[in-house]
């Protein structure tokens, strides 16, 4: 059985969009790890959960769109 493809993050997603998207997850409670810009297993299930409780399709994405999201929405 195949494992489900992970996008970790387009081109511009940065090491600093990382952080910051972690930063916000963290503080809405999603996020327990560290703030270290690497999109690990942690940063996308907090990803998932969030999209999962703003009515957003739940994927494995962290592309720029949705950074610039946070950015501007939280």
């Amino acid at each position: 059985m195949n494992k489900p493809r992970i996008d970790r993050g387009s081109p511009a997603a940065s090491t600093d969009d990382i952080m910051m998207l972690q930063e916000t997850m963290k503080t809405l409670g999603l996020y327990d790890g560290a703030i270290d810009g690497l999109p690990g297993n942690k940063t996308m299930h907090a990803v998932r959960a969030y999209k999962k409780q703003q009515k957003m399709p739940v994927n494995n994405s962290l592309h720029q769109e949705f950074i610039d999201y946070l950015r501007y929405e939280t």
